[in-house]
């Protein structure tokens, strides 16, 4: 396919502000607040689009890491930013984004301060290019954010020249600084406008299977979200393949399905922590805000040219074929086979996934229940069929030894179920 960039970068984005509201509650846009800043200072230093077009990405993708900080309990900016763990993950995430000139080591050191004394240790020109910008505008968008008043980030940006920032940044950023745009476009209602008005436009041909490697940038934060979500999204996307494959799916339509897999459950990143986390049984309003979470994959994925049929799967996998599910009450006229069988994928794995409150089921266990939802119109009752013929013997086994992890908890009551 034809895969717009930057249509993946604004469905990353968006994903992102859900997750930093999470640690810092009062950031929105700070991922693109960030970008904008950073590419006034690169295109101030001249730099050729492709570099440009790479630099805002890092910058938007920034914190990508941030959703292990909330596995530690991370709850303040400044905890966060004393933690590696934000800037090792953020790393890795990214090894397989479509950069066009990949740097090295950009994410891993966009904490570092340029006199030493960040937390790796790095100083001066040992600190990527883009790094240094984007700690600048970094420290910048937060303080603009926090109300503090433009003369006073003025003054600290500043004073922490050859101490926290690159003295050559510092110059750039308060010549550009001067002029009130400057200032205006961070408003919340311009600056997706802003930052996406400067980036280049940038499209590659590539392959569903290639596509796939750039979605677990989504799952991993979808599966560092919270303790008990684990590696849900990964191992729904081990299951799709093992039935894809029994099925005799083609290449493109298998790699769609395990990307569809991957991502149905990015809605979730806009659901706060201490609902997931959440021991006991959800309140009325809690399961209503769980039951958004494929509203908000819709919208997520929808931005993605290209994605028409990866998200239509991915946003139905609470829908019902009675019209009893969320969030749209689709019937069985509406929901294909894909959106079907994804849906039935998501219910065998929760329920073989371990609870607080119970142990995980037993295959037979998870198909005496899936079954009784067939009978009562819930489910596809030849789908639940396919599974248990296909994951009757070492079902586990089968999909564990390719995720090579632990088996994780997840919180979430399978209510409507």
């Amino acid at each position: 396919m034809i895969l717009n960039i930057n249509d993946l970068l604004v469905s990353i984005s968006y994903a992102l502000d859900f997750v930093e509201k999470d640690v810092i509650d009062n950031v929105t846009d700070h991922g693109k607040s960030v970008a904008y800043i950073s590419a006034r200072i690169g295109k101030a230093h001249n730099l050729t689009d492709e570099d440009l077009f790479d630099l805002i990405s890092y910058a938007l993708l920034h914190d990508n890491g941030m959703s292990n900080v909330l596995l530690h309990n991370e709850t303040s900016l400044e905890d966060m930013e004393k933690k590696r763990i934000h800037c090792i993950d953020g790393e890795r995430n990214l090894e397989m984004f479509p950069f066009i000139n990949k740097k090295k080591n950009v994410i891993l050191y966009h904490h570092e301060h340029y006199d030493g004394k960040g937390i790796f240790g790095i100083s001066s020109s040992d600190i990527p290019f883009y790094s240094r910008i984007i700690a600048l505008a970094d420290c910048v968008a937060l303080k603009y954010v926090g109300k503090e008043t433009i003369p006073n980030i003025h003054h600290y940006i500043e004073d922490e020249a050859n101490k926290r920032f690159d003295p050559d940044i510092v110059k750039t950023f308060l010549e550009i600084q001067s002029k009130a745009e400057f200032w205006c476009e961070l408003e919340s209602m311009y600056i997706e406008a802003a930052v996406f008005n400067i980036i280049p436009n940038v499209k590659i041909n590539i392959s569903y299977k290639e596509l796939r490697d750039v979605s677990q940038i989504f799952s991993n934060l979808i599966d560092a979200k919270s303790h008990f979500t684990g590696n849900h999204s990964k191992g729904i996307s081990e299951r799709i393949g093992i039935l894809c494959e029994y099925y005799g799916y083609e290449e493109e339509e298998y790699w769609k399905m395990r990307i569809a897999a991957d991502l149905h459950d990015i809605g979730k990143l806009i659901i706060k922590r201490s609902i997931l986390d959440k021991p006991g049984k959800l309140s009325e309003n809690e399961f209503f805000q769980i039951k958004s979470h494929t509203f908000h994959t819709r919208k997520v994925l929808e931005k993605i040219r290209g994605f028409e049929e990866i998200t239509e799967w991915a946003s139905n996998h609470h829908e019902k074929l009675d019209g009893s599910g969320y969030p749209y009450g689709l019937t069985k006229e509406n929901l294909d086979r894909n959106s079907r069988i994804l849906a039935c994928v998501d219910i065998y794995t929760a329920l073989t996934e371990e609870r607080p409150y119970r142990e995980a089921l037993k295959h037979d266990q998870t198909i005496k229940i899936m079954r009784e939802m067939a009978d009562n119109n819930f489910i596809d009752n030849s789908i639940v069929q396919d599974i248990d013929t296909v994951f009757k013997k070492n079902s586990m086994n089968q999909v564990l030894s390719k995720l090579n992890f632990h088996h994780s908890r997840k919180q979430i009551e399978i209510q409507g179920y």
